[in-house]
């Protein structure tokens, strides 16, 4: 028992240490979510915070959107 939750709380780390940096969140977090109790705090600190990440979408499409034309579609159908 003690040896399968060992198992799968190393499968755990292994995932979010690869997913958070992508995130934009360090890596250290994921030893977190292998605590039991934290990681339900963690997941909605992630579910419901702005991703670091997100904010350089939004900005790359507020500057694509504002190109040549001024931010104004063509009304070419």
């Amino acid at each position: 028992m003690i040896r399968a939750f060992f198992i799968l709380s190393l499968l755990q780390l292994v995932a979010f240490w690869k997913i958070l940096p992508r995130m934009g969140f360090p890596a250290w977090l994921a030893i977190m979510a292998s605590i039991p109790l934290v990681n339900l705090i963690l997941f909605y600190y992630l579910a419901l915070s702005p991703w670091p990440r997100e904010s350089r979408w939004i900005g790359a499409g507020d500057a694509a959107a504002s190109g040549p034309t001024g931010g104004q579609r063509d009304a070419k159908f």
